[in-house]
């Protein structure tokens, strides 16, 4: 019976190109991971902290750059009107990510301090909006790779990229260069945005029949995303990404390093499979919609996947948290592995709610998407009133805020997937 459900599960479509995509992202994410103890060694917590910061920032800024019109891409039956959403968003990240650089140049002298930065560390604002415009519009050609399916040049995409910001961050560790994190990230970035342009032209995309009246139509007609993703969104992410701001700025930057390494390790799972997961799901649950068919059972394989490996992670990491992270990073970072045991739980259900989020998506349901992220945000944004607690017990306090935010999507998902059964049953 157990061989003929792995069979089942090996033979479905969406877990062949879950499994297409998930196996170019393992390898390309296990390069910054396999690098992680060479270049811990060699930059301090107090530079992966600025770091963090840095990615934290732009990771909030490049969901607002192309006002969320990069999610309709997949959505238009003809592929010139999918040309046009994806012309339009890189537009608008340009012009916002212009007007990053100049609040940057203005607004310097009172960014460094609200961020807890030294004036050495200011470099970063003047990256951030390149940084912002490189990340969104990578994005915006990632959508496109994802409607016409192209999940093997995705795959060749992350690895190209990884294996530059690996190569870039690993000189300047030897040049001992504590900017060297920051401009790796920025030239895996360039690769990124460069490779899927090239891509996406070669599986379609194109601007000749680009017309300013269609757009404007096509502008309107998925307004939505804007209107009611794109505050929600902002909100969501902003709550993922703030509480190491949060750390650097309330506690200290070594601290804010600690946080950023058992986050990073905690989201492996996320890194190699959640987003291949969720790429794949928006692509089939898109293509059942337009259909009118069911999709419980094609999801039913890669939710039985992601439970397995929460379970995985959770017992590891209970067991041999604090003995794993000297073992592999040195003692300097035994305080990650005692955050590791608090954190590995909501981080756990973390993997499993982004996997399949993109189910709002493609079932037209972001309002319902939009009211969680709305709650999401205002539980991590209360955790500014409690910058007063010891640094365990924030982190306590933060980990509670994030179990009771994914459970409460994981009702939200299954809600809206029933609801969508019963209608069209």
């Amino acid at each position: 019976m157990l061989k003929r459900f792995i069979n089942y599960i090996k033979r479905t479509e969406i877990v062949q190109h879950a499994s297409l995509l998930v196996g170019g992202t393992v390898i390309a994410q296990a390069i910054p991971i396999l690098l992680q103890p060479f270049l811990r060694r060699f930059f301090p917590p107090e530079t992966f902290g600025v770091y963090s910061v840095y990615i934290s920032i732009i990771g909030i800024l490049m969901v607002v750059a192309c006002f969320r019109y990069e999610q309709a891409i997949v959505l238009p039956k003809r592929d010139s009107d999918a040309s046009a959403l994806v012309i339009a968003a890189l537009f608008f990240s340009l012009i916002f990510s212009i007007i990053i650089l100049l609040v940057a140049i203005i607004f310097k002298s009172w960014l460094i301090p609200l961020l807890n930065l030294t004036d050495d560390q200011g470099y970063i604002l003047y990256l951030v909006p390149l940084g912002t415009f490189l990340l969104s519009a990578f994005q915006v050609f990632n959508y496109w790779l994802i409607r016409k399916k192209g999940f093997m040049p995705i795959a060749i995409n992350k690895f190209s990229r990884r294996i530059v910001e690996g190569f870039t961050q690993s000189v300047f560790a030897l040049a001992r260069n504590t900017k060297g994190l920051v401009l790796g990230d920025v030239a895996g970035q360039i690769t990124n945005f460069l490779v899927s342009m090239w891509q996406s032209f070669q599986m379609g995309f194109s601007i000749k029949k680009f017309s300013l009246i269609r757009l404007k139509y096509l502008l309107n007609k998925y307004i939505d995303f804007p209107r009611y993703s794109l505050i929600p969104s902002l909100m969501s992410t902003a709550s993922y990404l703030l509480p190491v701001v949060f750390i650097n700025k309330h506690f200290t930057s070594q601290q804010a390093g600690y946080f950023d390494l058992t986050k990073l390790i905690l989201s492996v799972p996320l890194a190699l499979v959640a987003g291949s997961f969720s790429s794949v799901v928006l692509n089939r649950v898109s293509d059942s919609f337009r259909n009118r068919r069911p999709i419980f059972n094609e999801l039913r394989p890669l939710i039985v996947m992601t439970l397995v490996i929460s379970f995985f992670e959770i017992i590891v990491i209970t067991l041999f948290g604090e003995t794993l992270f000297v073992f592999i990073f040195g003692e300097q970072w035994v305080q990650s592995g005692q955050i590791a045991k608090i954190l590995v739980w909501p981080f756990a259900l973390n993997f499993i709610t982004s996997s399949f989020t993109s189910v709002f998506v493609a079932l037209n349901k972001i309002i319902w998407q939009s009211i969680w992220q709305l709650f999401y945000f205002t539980l991590i944004v209360s955790l500014i009133f409690f910058s007063h607690l010891m640094f365990h017990d924030f982190i306590v306090l933060y980990t509670i805020f994030e179990i009771i935010a994914n459970t409460s999507m994981i009702v939200l998902l299954v809600i809206v997937i029933k609801k969508y059964e019963i209608r069209i049953s």
